[in-house]
C-alpha cells in the first residue's frame, strides 16, 4: 500500500498528495488491497450506470443556480471510511470532480489516497473530444444500473445520519436554500436590475461585462450576483475541456455557453457534469 506522501505531484495547476491511476491499476487495488471506490458523481448520474461495488457520495449538488459543493462531502466520506489509512479510490465521470475530491480527502489526513484518471467514461481530448484514457467502462469492467440501497448516496449519508443526537430532526430538516452570491466586485453602487436569471430585482453591473451587442445585454438585464454565478460556472467549463482562454474558438464557445446559461437551459455543462436521460434532479 503506498502512501499519498510519496506521490506528491501537479494536476492541473495544483500540488497534490494522492496518486493518480488507471482502471486496471484501481480494479487491482480494490481486488487485492480492499481499496474503497468512491463515485463522487452526481446521484442520478451514479444511477444511470457505475462501478460495480462503488459507493456514491457526491462532490458537488445541481441547484438550479448551478453546481455548488456538496456541504456534507467530508462528514459522509469519514461516516463511510472512518479508518484513515484505508485505501480509498475516487472516481467521477472523466476525472475532473475526482482529482477535487482526492485532494480534499488528502487534507482530511487519508494516508492512502487514488485518483482514477478517464473516471468512469474516460478522460477526452478538449479539442476533438476523443477518449485519451479509458476509464471505468471503456476498459470492459463491470458496471451496475439503478439505485443501489446498500451503496447510493442516501444509504451511505443514512451512517451520518444514524450517529446524530438526534437522527429524525436531522433527516426531516427542510434543504437549506441556494445562497445567491453577492456580486460586490461588479455590483453598481445604486443601481439595481431585474435579472433575467434569478428573476429578482438585484444589484446591477456597473459596466458591461464584455463587449459588443451581448454585453450591452448582459449589463442591461443580468445582475452583479448573476454575473458571479456565471464566472464560477465558466471556470468549471474551462477547466473540464481545458480551454485556452486566448483561443478564438474557446471564446465563442464560453460566449455561447454565457448566453445559454442566462436565457436558456442554463448552460450545458461539460459531459463531466451531465446525467443521461436527466429529468428533474436534487442530486
Amino acid at each position: 500500500m503506498f502512501t499519498t506522501v510519496a506521490h506528491r505531484h501537479i494536476v492541473r495547476g495544483i500540488m497534490t498528495n494522492f496518486e493518480r491511476i488507471e482502471a486496471a491499476e484501481a480494479k487491482r487495488l480494490i481486488d487485492e488491497k480492499g481499496y474503497v471506490l468512491i463515485d463522487v458523481r452526481s446521484v442520478p448520474e451514479f444511477n444511470d450506470e457505475h462501478a460495480a461495488g462503488a459507493y456514491n457520495i457526491p462532490f458537488l449538488n445541481k441547484t438550479e443556480q448551478g453546481m455548488v459543493s456538496n456541504p456534507d462531502f467530508s462528514e459522509v466520506v469519514q461516516a463511510l471510511v472512518a479508518d484513515k489509512s484505508q485505501g480509498v479510490v475516487t472516481s467521477c465521470q472523466m476525472g475532473g470532480r475526482s482529482v477535487r475530491a482526492a485532494q480534499e480527502l488528502a487534507s482530511l489526513g487519508y494516508t492512502s489516497v487514488a485518483d482514477l484518471r478517464g473516471g468512469f467514461a474516460g478522460e477526452k481530448d478538449g479539442a476533438t473530444g476523443e477518449v485519451i484514457v479509458e476509464g471505468w467502462k471503456g476498459s470492459g469492467l463491470s458496471t451496475a444500473t439503478g439505485f443501489d440501497h446498500e451503496r447510493g448516496y442516501e444509504a451511505v449519508k443514512s451512517r451520518l445520519q444514524s450517529s446524530d443526537e438526534e437522527p429524525h430532526e436531522a433527516q426531516t430538516a427542510p434543504p437549506a436554500e441556494p445562497v445567491i452570491p453577492t456580486g460586490e466586485r461588479w455590483a453598481h453602487p445604486e443601481r439595481t436590475v431585474v435579472c433575467a436569471k434569478l428573476k429578482q430585482e438585484l444589484p446591477a453591473m456597473r459596466r458591461k461585462p464584455m463587449g459588443g451587442p451581448m454585453g450591452m445585454r448582459l449589463k442591461k438585464e443580468v445582475s452583479a450576483p448573476a454575473w458571479e454565478m456565471w464566472v464560477e460556472h465558466s471556470k468549471m467549463i474551462i477547466n473540464e475541456y481545458r480551454l485556452n482562454p486566448a483561443d478564438p474558438k474557446a471564446q465563442e464557445m464560453l460566449i455561447k455557453q454565457c448566453e445559454d446559461f442566462f436565457y436558456g437551459e442554463g448552460g450545458v455543462k461539460p459531459p463531466e457534469y451531465v446525467a443521461a436521460e436527466s429529468g428533474p434532479q436534487t442530486e
